[in-house]
């Protein structure tokens, strides 16, 4: 279930709803054997939702972060943005664009600050958000 129809439309109760769903998946992904997710999804979202990105509406897709304008982007309540935060069985963070993946990183902080300057840049520069989660590239195989 989304946050935007669990929680409402705030950009507060959705990050709430985010923040316990990260804590949840980080504790099956610690006690499955058969997931290949690591348990990081809660400090990325920590980060992220006290960063420059908080005051969008974060949601996830597959393995990454992802954040739109609105509480309801596949009803057209919002745009999604350009840049995502995936997972990588690793363990590390992959910032992505429509172009690809930009950045791997063992560390959320950096990630979530490449994130940021990524968001403004494109943003400054007319890419405006669309209703696309960025993915990898043809040429990126995470």
């Amino acid at each position: 279930m989304d946050a935007g129809s669990e929680t409402g439309d705030s950009t507060e109760a959705a990050w709430d709803f985010r923040a316990r769903a990260a804590e949840a998946w980080d504790e099956r992904s610690r006690t499955a054997t058969t997931s290949w997710v690591p348990p990081i999804l809660a400090a990325l979202v920590d980060r992220a939702r006290n960063s420059a990105l908080g005051r969008f509406y974060p949601f996830t897709s597959h393995t990454a972060l992802a954040f739109s304008t609105g509480p309801r982007h596949w009803l057209g309540e919002g745009e999604v943005l350009p840049v995502a935060i995936a997972l990588a069985p690793e363990g590390f963070y992959a910032v992505r664009t429509r172009s690809g993946t930009v950045l791997e990183t063992v560390s959320a902080d950096e990630a979530v600050t490449e994130a940021e300057r990524l968001v403004e840049r494109l943003m400054d520069v007319g890419q405006a958000p669309s209703r696309a989660v960025p993915g990898p590239s043809d040429g990126d195989q995470r």
